[in-house]
C-alpha cells in the first residue's frame, strides 16, 4: 500500500492517536521512497579474481514499514559461492576496491498547525478526528 498525501492527512489524526503521539507532529514523515546504495571505489590492477556479494533486498526490511542496513549488506569473497567472507581489512590488503554504503529517503512532512487545522475541520464536520471515519 502506497499512501498519498491526502490519504495520510485524512488518517493522521487516527494514527497519531493510536500511537499516543501528541507533540512534535512535524517530525513525522510520509516516506515516498527509500534507496540503499552501494558505491564501489576504483579497482587496483593487482587484485586477484574475486566476487562481490550483496545481501537480498528482503534483509533490509525489519518490519512491515521499517528498514535498516543489515549487519552484512555486502562483502568480497575469493569463493564464487560466497561462503568464505573476506573481512574489510583482508579485502583491502588483497587490492579489492572499497565500497561505500549510503541511504537516501524522500518524503513529506507537515507543520503541527496543519494537523491542528485538520482536527478542527473534522470536528466541525461532525467526525471524531481520532477515529478512522
Amino acid at each position: 500500500w502506497l499512501a498519498s498525501p491526502p490519504d495520510w492527512l485524512a488518517q493522521a489524526g487516527h494514527i497519531f492517536s493510536r500511537l499516543q503521539i501528541t507533540s512534535h507532529l512535524e517530525d513525522y514523515f510520509l516516506v515516498h521512497w527509500v534507496e540503499f546504495r552501494i558505491t564501489i571505489g576504483d579497482t587496483k590492477e593487482d587484485a586477484p579474481p574475486g566476487y562481490l556479494f550483496l545481501c537480498p533486498t528482503t534483509d533490509f526490511q525489519t518490519g512491515s514499514s521499517s528498514f535498516k542496513w543489515p549487519d552484512c549488506p555486502a562483502y568480497w569473497s575469493l569463493d564464487p559461492s560466497g561462503l568464505d567472507h573476506l573481512s574489510t581489512e583482508e579485502a583491502a590488503r588483497l587490492g579489492f576496491p572499497s565500497f561505500q554504503l549510503t541511504t537516501e529517503i524522500e518524503g513529506a512532512s507537515w507543520d503541527t498547525s496543519v494537523y491542528a487545522g485538520l482536527r478542527q475541520f473534522h470536528q466541525a464536520k461532525g467526525f471524531d478526528p481520532d477515529s478512522q471515519d
